[in-house]
């Protein structure tokens, strides 16, 4: 499922590149790390972002379609952002709703949504998610759709710390 994600990704970013070249940015791929990829883009402002991604192990409801619903965590050292927790979902969020992450059934973070998607409240929570997610072995997203659905995915973090020191290290 991953390769299938990846393919349709990568066919997107060709078909973007190919009709407006100046959208072409520099990605790298700086290794895949079990369930997480690590990743350099130099954009062509000069600006460089570091980011790791990953895609859920599951989804839940069954019955729903979800969308394409993935997790990273950036570093953007020219903005001075290290360790924003994005979710994407690739459907909207319920209006003012909040996503509920929980990791290893212990650590609770909550994320503001803004349309597809969510994010922490400062710096503080979202070193907090980091460092709950490079010690923890999974994560489960909970979310409400805007059609009110309640919705949950299951995130592994095998590989987390090595993609996270990876990134790191490519974004001093």
């Amino acid at each position: 499922m991953k390769r299938i994600f990846w393919a349709f990704a990568c066919s997107l970013i060709g078909i973007v590149v190919f009709v407006n070249p100046a959208l072409a940015d520099n990605r790298q791929l700086l290794g895949t790390y079990r369930d997480w990829d690590a990743f350099l883009l130099k954009k062509n402002s000069g600006e460089k972002v570091c980011y790791m991604i990953s895609i859920p192990k599951s989804s839940a409801p069954a019955t729903l379609r979800h969308g394409n619903p993935f997790l990273t965590v950036s570093h953007k050292p020219l903005r001075k952002i290290s360790n924003e927790v994005n979710f994407v979902v690739g459907y909207s969020f319920k209006k003012n709703s909040r996503v509920t992450m929980k990791v290893d059934k212990k650590r609770t973070y909550r994320l503001f949504t803004e349309g597809d998607g969510a994010w922490g409240d400062d710096v503080k929570s979202d070193n907090a998610m980091t460092s709950a997610m490079k010690r923890g072995s999974s994560l489960i997203m909970s979310a409400q759709s805007g059609r009110g659905n309640n919705t949950s995915y299951r995130f592994s973090l095998s590989g987390f710390t090595a993609a996270h020191n990876a990134i790191t290290k490519a974004c001093r």
